[in-house]
């Protein structure tokens, strides 16, 4: 399907649905568009992050700024939200049932509550590899 747009137009599409730019064969003209992917608050983004990777680099360094006092509650919070996964889903309600409220623990609530208890690296470690396991079960 091809669309005529005039400059200023707008387009909204489905994020699921396959999309791409066709060559541009008119010489006399230089189009340009600009593309912003905006998201349902509840969906996850395409982008593949090693969220567990991340989080198991990092609680060490945590663990020490905090040993130091080095990050109050606020910049660890910002730390952790910019780490670890703060959604649920996707998981497999079976093996990874709520414990507390309406949703399975979140990573950033698996490695508060890891901080706040000073789980060692091996504990958390474990702990984040049985999420893992629990999720995709």
């Amino acid at each position: 399907m091809q669309l005529a747009l005039n400059k200023g137009d707008l387009l909204f599409f489905n994020p699921a649905l396959f999309h791409a730019a066709g060559t541009n064969r008119t010489a006399d003209l230089h189009r340009m568009a600009n593309l912003l992917q905006i998201s349902s608050a509840f969906g996850k983004p395409m982008e593949t992050v090693d969220r567990e990777r991340m989080m198991l680099a990092l609680y060490p360094v945590l663990q020490q700024q905090l040993e130091d006092d080095l990050l109050d509650a606020q910049e660890l919070a910002a730390v952790i939200a910019c780490t670890a996964d703060g959604y649920s889903f996707p998981t497999n309600l079976d093996t990874d049932p709520p414990l507390k409220g309406l949703a399975p623990q979140t990573g950033q609530q698996l490695m508060v509550r890891a901080l706040a208890e000073r789980w060692n690296r091996a504990a958390f470690a474990d702990g984040v590899e049985k999420m893992r396991d629990k999720r995709r079960g």
